[in-house]
């Protein structure tokens, strides 16, 4: 779900892999609880969003099957 990526200039940014939001690794140092609340609220705003996504029915006239 996220990638660590370090820059030339010495910098450490955690990506999102599914929006791409960055998060500082020098921010999580500088305020670790208000960083992992930023996070957690990041991922339950992902995990709703897949929740509430229409599903598309299979039916056996495009090949599929009714599970």
């Amino acid at each position: 779900m996220y990638t660590t990526t370090r820059s030339i200039a010495g910098g450490t940014l955690t990506t999102c892999n599914d929006c791409g939001h960055t998060i500082s690794m020098n921010k999580i140092c500088e305020k670790p609880l208000q960083s992992a609340t930023d996070i957690l609220k990041h991922m339950a705003a992902h995990n709703a969003s897949r929740a509430f996504t229409p599903v598309s029915p299979r039916c056996a006239a495009s090949g599929g099957t009714n599970v």
